[in-house]
């Protein structure tokens, strides 16, 4: 073991500064945790480089597992059971000996229950929990039925796709494991509660991704050689055209799964070493669509409350997409369905069946677009209309004299804030004295990442520069956040699904003042701040104060409170 310590080794290394080292080990006193974790939550070094140091007053060497590509030839050496047990997971082989990433390289006992198992000899390296505990998740997931799978197939099959439902019994049989493997990707999606699969060829392999809590995230794939039999299965699956390769093509799938119906939006393009997927998952029996549940309380909840119960008049979400717009709107609606009102939307798909209303798909290919749907909806008598997206002044016009005729208009627009909205709306060509008769409120929102509850541990940011630079005021004593350090139940990324947060400017009279002059966003935004408005990052601060998500979460999404 290397002769100095680890503080002695960081200041060797200039990682830290001596004053650094001297209140992380007061604060190591109160805190009763190890040196290394003290300087990490002080923020005074990161954990990669902890480790690196550390691996050296260990004489181990540290590999970053997030850096490296094991082999399935290497995770295949152990067990799925021996990794989760031991925490450990092989990434190389030299001749007889494999080189295991370890949390404690130092324990013999695991060292020796490994090498009597696999009868190699073992090298161990220093990796990070999170790490670790990530690994196992990405190589192990589905490697064990996945192979089964593949053993099903005969080794001349593998070059060749699927073909058409409608052929004869026997060849379908013969095909059977590359419609397992298909469905064995989209059902542990759902299971895994994902909302896209990206499926992506490479020169020499492939690459399956599920995005889940808004991250995409790698997980076992399947053999290159099935590459094309599985884009052949999904075109099937989606009653695309098999032998175009060259195009972009869009199409829908309906499953049943786990006992409920979910869809998924197909899209297929080509790219550099043939046709990329993405297909998004619809899980209608996963959605919540409850404001309260979504994140929406207090204030915010009582100002969208009164908004979404007026008679008549225009309400805006803005927001990127997959921030969740839709699935706001349609949990208003919720709130405000009766059999009394004749409610009907036009979207762009319809993401979910809502029973007693109204529903029609856009189908721009055969002219069907968002302003010749909603032209005719009015002559159907609506009272509360939602429309998917406003795209072009023609459908905003339409909507916004909806909107002045004794309807509810629900719709949303692709911008950053809420104050920009009305200026894009401007530039629609929409003039200002009709957005300030119509607009009765517009909202922006984002979808942050909610801390995992088995992990997150309460940690004090003191009242520095630090707090004043995120626009928190506090006493002395700073104020109570939280961090994740990762654990099973969430993957070890610290972090089980998400939950929006709002930006709320309700129109006022000194707003439509400054719209009728046609002011800038900043202008507008000062005003509605003025008004009680309070922006995406201060909505999100007081969900990170609560130990709902996290600073550097909050950051990510939403920028700094500039």
């Amino acid at each position: 073991m290397h002769k100095y310590k680890l503080g002695e080794m960081l200041l060797q290394e200039n990682l830290i500064t001596p004053v650094q080292l001297e209140k992380a080990i007061a604060e190591q006193k109160t805190a009763n945790k190890r040196l290394g974790h003290v300087l990490i939550d002080l923020g005074y070094i990161s954990e990669d480089n902890l480790l690196k140091t550390l691996g050296k007053q260990l004489d181990t060497p540290y590999v970053n597992l997030n850096d490296v590509v094991v082999e399935s030839e290497v995770i295949n050496l152990i067990s799925e059971d021996i990794c989760r047990r031991y925490k450990v997971v092989p990434y190389l082989v030299e001749g007889n000996t494999v080189f295991i990433a370890m949390i404690d390289p130092l324990d013999f006992r695991v060292i020796n229950d490994i090498k009597f198992l696999i009868h190699k000899e073992i090298k161990p390296m220093l990796a990070s929990e999170k790490a670790l505990t990530k690994a196992i998740s990405k190589y192990y997931g589905l490697t064990d039925e996945m192979r089964d799978m593949v053993k099903e197939l005969d080794s001349d099959l593998l070059d060749k796709a699927p073909v058409e439902e409608t052929e004869n019994e026997g060849r379908r049989d013969e095909e059977a494991p590359i419609i397992k493997i298909v469905d064995l990707l989209i059902i542990n999606a759902v299971k895994e509660k994902s909302t896209d699969i990206h499926i992506e060829p490479f020169e020499k392999n492939m690459r399956v991704r599920y995005r889940k809590d808004g991250i995409l995230h790698e997980v076992p794939a399947p053999p290159f050689a099935l590459y094309s039999a599985m884009i052949s299965r999904v075109k099937i699956m989606a009653l695309l055209d098999i032998a175009e390769t060259r195009l972009p093509q869009d199409g829908r799938i309906s499953k049943k799964i786990l006992g409920r119906d979910v869809d998924f939006r197909v899209s297929i393009v080509p790219n550099q070493f043939g046709e990329r997927i993405v297909l998004r998952v619809l899980d209608r029996g996963t959605t919540v669509l409850d404001l309260e549940k979504l994140g929406m309380q207090g204030e915010d909840l009582t100002k969208f409350l009164d908004a979404i119960n007026k008679p008549y008049g225009m309400i805006l979400i803005s927001g990127p997409t997959g921030s969740g717009k839709t699935t706001t709107l349609y949990a208003a609606l919720t709130k405000i369905y009766s059999t009394e009102y004749n409610i009907m939307t036009i979207e762009d798909p319809i993401e979910y069946s809502f029973f007693g209303i109204g529903q029609v798909e856009v189908k721009e290919e055969i002219g069907l677009n968002f302003a010749k749907v909603l032209r005719s909806f009015l002559r159907h008598d609506p009272d509360i209309i939602l429309l998917g997206e406003m795209r072009d002044f023609e459908t905003a016009d339409i909507a916004v004299r909806a909107a002045l005729t004794g309807h509810l208009v629900f719709s949303t627009i692709h911008t950053n804030d809420a104050p920009s909205s009305v200026t894009r709306l401007i530039d629609m060509g929409i003039e200002p004295f009709l957005i300030n008769s119509c607009i009765v409120m517009v909202m922006s929102q984002r979808l942050v990442r909610k801390s995992c509850e088995h992990c997150r541990e309460q940690y004090i940011m003191k009242a520095d520069q630090q707090l004043s630079a995120l626009g928190v005021v506090v006493n002395k004593a700073g104020a109570k956040f939280y961090k994740n350090s990762g654990c099973e139940i969430c993957g070890g990324s610290g972090y089980k699904g998400r939950i929006a947060i709002f930006e709320i400017m309700v129109m006022d009279p000194e707003l439509k003042t400054l719209i009728a002059k046609r002011a800038e966003p900043y202008e507008l935004k000062d005003a509605a701040m003025k008004n009680g408005m309070r922006t995406l990052f201060q909505a999100g601060l007081d969900q990170a104060l609560k130990g709902m998500t996290t600073v550097d979460e909050l950051i990510k999404v939403a920028g700094t409170a500039d």
